[in-house]
């Protein structure tokens, strides 16, 4: 398994409900944080719920001004404008995520995370998965049906290696 397409993000469970239920199909963040069409993003709950029990596979990443974003995007970012404003306050750009695809997995809680994956802390932002980490079947299964549809429907190539 190519873990090099598996992140952690870090999210209040309200927002990763959200994703579930696909009210929010785009994940705002105030900074780039390396999630590219086609990764599996695992939604790591944040305290108290301490858990992965969901994720999603990213689309393309979007940035634009503040106001542009909130123009543009506001019927699917699952957030309220006093929430967006506050979020955003000094801030000239907007980076956000679409959801391709969203998944509900075995919950995965933090001492079991800890026990699996050696070294494990839980993101700030996003973390890359390491090859040496355990992975659930379930996300594996996620990963190689949607990137196999996403290449299939021309929106993600081919990955060439070059050895």
């Amino acid at each position: 398994m190519q873990t090099q397409y598996i992140k952690a993000l870090s999210i209040k469970r309200l927002y990763a409900e959200r994703i579930i239920s696909g009210e929010k199909t785009i994940e705002l963040r105030k900074r780039p944080i390396g999630l590219t069409l086609g990764d599996l993003v695992l939604l790591y709950e944040t305290f108290p719920d301490a858990v992965i029990r969901a994720g999603f596979i990213a689309d393309k990443t979007v940035a634009l001004s503040v106001p542009k974003m909130w123009r543009d995007y506001s019927s699917i970012m699952g957030v309220e404008k006093q929430f967006y404003d506050s979020y955003f306050e000094n801030c000239e750009i907007a980076y956000g995520t679409l959801i391709h695809q969203s998944f509900c997995f075995r919950e995965l809680p933090l001492n079991e995370l800890r026990q699996r994956c050696p070294g494990f802390i839980p993101p700030q932002a996003t973390i890359n998965w390491r090859e040496s980490w355990y992975v659930q079947s379930e996300w594996t299964q996620a990963l190689s049906n949607e990137r196999k549809k996403l290449m299939e429907s021309g929106i993600l190539a081919q990955q060439l290696s070059l050895l």
